[in-house]
């Protein structure tokens, strides 16, 4: 067994049975906390919680009791709180063991005001029916909650969804593909590619967001390395990305994106930049940048209003044979609106990845890469036996490969160790380990910082340099 562990929380409170009484009867209370099943599909469950000092607490302590209730631990979207401070939530999906490994999706909400005790609901269903559950539960919900509440729900419910403002009409849960990511849009929007964690989407109005994407394998003609890959034996092997790289991230990028329309048969954008900052870097590469601009893509549509937070996939290093870019974007039609626009803004906020399905195509990525060394090695075995006359020739060539095989797993493994970093950022996370570091877990930073302040004698922050491979990624 690994010496380092996925990490479970000390002292949890005693464990709630999110049970429901048999028969025919709507609602059941245990402890406090009242069950309600929906007519629709589905179950809420709400009351207070005592004893809970602050939100954070509290919206953990919901967390482990639906663990406990469905026997797997609840994959989390973005925490999101109201404007007044008085609200938390997040999303959650899950495969709950104890139901046979039934998909789940959920909402968990925690309001808490000034000197009263926290209230909580958690909301889910099958996760392909929650989109359509959510809205009468939330109404049951808030109904519920009207008389101790006194209108927070309504606040949390409005920032839970990232969807539901007074300027932003109603949306749902979308993903497709791998299901590997999703985001919360309108009816009229649609989803184009969902894979890897990464999604696009396009709006009725010619919105468009790619969320989570990384261009991987970009070659730099500027380097030996670049030159030779863009002649040697791969260069006849499908379309690639070729841009400079150069000391502006914004230029890489619009070099990069426009490639990559071209390869696939689109029309070029022209892109003029309008502001730039830098962003916080997440450590072991280049600090991101935050990006407007505006861009005709040349379609029929003029000019758009964009925005991107862009960033490299490990430091960049000019002698690279290639390099990696990690883009999160958006864009509108400027007769709809800027970057900014409510309903865009409401979309971008609401995207959430699914780390286990990330993680499991990892997984099959590297068999099957394991799979094509052996084929390949089997393949250079045989060539070298009718080379017998040319020996030298056979050693130079096993040396090579021998060279290429170590420079590509360390390649993969800083690739490994960079994505990592960066869906923690996107996703606003950290990675956290008790005293003895025999256990490390990810969690929201929110949670994350509640825990670490909690306990601060067993638990610690893991530097970005001391992740483990294999456990933390």
């Amino acid at each position: 067994m690994s010496r380092c562990q996925r990490l479970t929380m000390a002292g949890i409170l005693s464990l709630f049975v999110l049970a429901l009484s048999a028969g025919q009867a709507q609602q059941s209370s245990q402890g406090g906390l009242t069950t309600v099943d929906n007519p629709g599909g589905g179950q809420f469950v709400f009351g207070p919680l005592t004893g809970q000092a602050s939100k954070a607490n509290a919206l953990v302590y919901m967390l482990h009791l639906t663990h406990t209730h469905f026997g797997d631990k609840p994959v989390i979207g973005k925490l999101l709180q109201s404007k007044d401070g008085t609200s938390l939530a997040t999303f959650f999906t899950l495969n709950a063991k104890t139901m046979g490994g039934r998909p789940i999706a959920g909402l968990v909400i925690i309001s808490m005001q000034s000197q009263r005790d926290a209230q909580a609901a958690v909301l889910y269903d099958d996760a392909g029916n929650f989109v359509n559950s959510e809205p009468a539960m939330m109404k049951s919900l808030n109904a519920a909650w009207q008389h101790t509440l006194v209108g927070a729900a309504g606040g949390a419910q409005n920032n839970a969804t990232a969807a539901h403002p007074a300027s932003v009409g109603p949306m749902h849960i979308a993903t497709g593909g791998d299901r590997s990511a999703m985001v919360r849009m309108p009816d009229s929007w649609r989803i184009t590619g969902v894979s890897g964690g990464q999604l696009v989407a396009e709006g009725d109005r010619g919105e468009m967001i790619s969320m989570g994407m990384i261009y991987q394998n970009v070659l730099n003609p500027q380097s030996q390395m670049g030159q030779r890959l863009m002649s040697g034996p791969m260069a006849s092997r499908g379309p690639k990305v070729i841009c400079p790289l150069s000391p502006d991230l914004f230029m890489d990028y619009v070099c990069v994106v426009n490639q990559v329309r071209r390869n696939n048969g689109k029309s070029q954008g022209t892109f003029n930049l309008t502001s730039s900052r830098p962003e916080p870097g997440s450590g072991g590469g280049a600090r991101p940048i935050l990006v407007n601009f505006t861009v005709d893509f040349n379609d029929g549509q003029g000019l758009r209003n964009g925005s991107a937070r862009l960033g490299f996939m490990g430091m960049p290093n000019p002698q690279a044979g290639s390099y990696a870019i990690s883009v999160s974007a958006s864009n509108i039609p400027q007769k709809y609106g800027t970057a900014t626009d409510p309903t865009l803004k409401a979309v971008v906020e609401s995207y959430s990845q699914d780390a286990s399905v990330i993680a499991r195509e990892g997984a099959a990525d590297l068999a099957r890469i394991h799979q094509q060394g052996l084929a390949n090695e089997a393949q250079a075995d045989a060539i070298n036996k009718r080379r017998e006359a040319s020996s030298q020739s056979f050693d130079n060539h096993m040396q090579q490969l021998k060279q290429n095989d170590a420079v590509n797993d360390q390649h993969n493994a800083d690739l490994d160790w960079q994505s990592k970093i960066n869906q923690n950022y996107i996703l606003d996370r950290s990675v956290i380990r008790d005293s003895a570091d025999t256990a490390h877990g990810t969690f929201g930073n929110n949670l994350a910082d509640a825990l670490v302040k909690s306990n601060p004698n067993q638990l610690e922050y893991v530097p970005n340099q001391q992740l483990v491979r294999g456990v933390d990624y």
